[in-house]
């Protein structure tokens, strides 16, 4: 009995430095996703619209665009945050790890039920995450056709590091609503893999894009993807992560770490650029 109990704890304690981990690399994403949007993507997407002779505002509309659309699919069309947080037990959330919330109690049972494809500690139903796996696909599809337009290997080398960065949070936030949702582990493993295919599928998107449909509708696509981007660090990133009371200087340092840090190695690799 005291060696399940000292294996619960552990695994307890293994969740919680985990998802502080992660919770920090979140925060820097949150600040790289910002500082590409409005730093490399913006202006690149603008020179792509004054090199066509349409005027200047055009791609802000269109990353406003890219923004309410994402918004759209995850706050209003799926209610993404609600599902990702349902049946977290006994109303006590913590927002730590970005999106995959869980006390103890929850934590230990999905551990438990997790391999036999059962947990019902949230009540979650497979309707809920099939949903939140469908608002998801959408935010990685962007995300990664963003990456597929990029114009250089630095640009491309800090796109994938962003993402990569913010991935495992939405993973985890994916994977712990599948094991509440009472899914068979086939299903889960059907699901996941969907899922999984999507960035590959969103990168071909872009690399299309990029070489064939010409520099108009490569613009048209950055902007749209900018304003992911910005929704990704401002409204998402920053939103979970900053409710929670734990870490707060630790975070904000993290995220404008990103800023600075993407800031700068954008301005070197286009000074780079022009020099050639």
């Amino acid at each position: 009995m005291s060696l399940n109990v000292m294996k619960i704890l552990l695994q307890i304690r293994s969740f919680v430095e985990s998802k502080r981990a992660i919770s920090m690399a979140n925060a820097f994403s949150g600040g790289v996703f910002l500082s590409l949007a409005f730093g490399h993507m913006m202006p690149h997407a603008t020179l792509g619209f004054e090199e066509s002779g349409l005027p200047a505002n055009v791609p802000y509309f269109l990353t406003l665009s890219g923004y309410m659309l994402i918004f759209f699919v995850e706050k209003v069309a799926f209610d993404a945050h609600n599902i990702m947080h349902e049946g977290d037990g006994h109303g006590q959330q913590q927002h730590g790890g970005g999106k995959a919330v869980a006390d103890g109690s929850s934590v230990a049972a999905v551990a438990a039920g997790g391999g036999e494809g059962g947990v019902a500690a949230g009540g979650n139903s497979g309707r809920s995450a099939i949903i939140l796996l469908l608002a998801l696909g959408v935010h990685a599809l962007m995300e990664t056709m963003a990456l597929g337009l990029s114009s250089n290997r630095v640009s491309a080398g800090l796109l994938a590091m962003s993402i990569g960065l913010h991935q495992p949070a939405e993973s985890l936030a994916l994977l712990v609503s599948f094991l509440k949702s009472g899914l068979s582990e086939r299903q889960v493993i059907k699901y996941l893999s969907i899922f999984s295919c999507l960035g590959p599928a969103g990168l071909g998107l872009g690399i299309a894009i990029s070489e064939f449909a010409g520099k108009l509708a490569d613009a048209v696509m950055v902007a749209m993807a900018a304003g992911t981007f910005i929704y990704v660090g401002a409204t998402e990133v920053i939103a979970e992560e900053f409710e929670s009371p734990h870490d707060k200087w630790k975070k904000f340092s993290a995220l404008t770490a990103g800023i600075v840090i993407i800031a700068y190695v954008t301005h070197w690799a286009e000074s780079l650029e022009h020099m050639a």
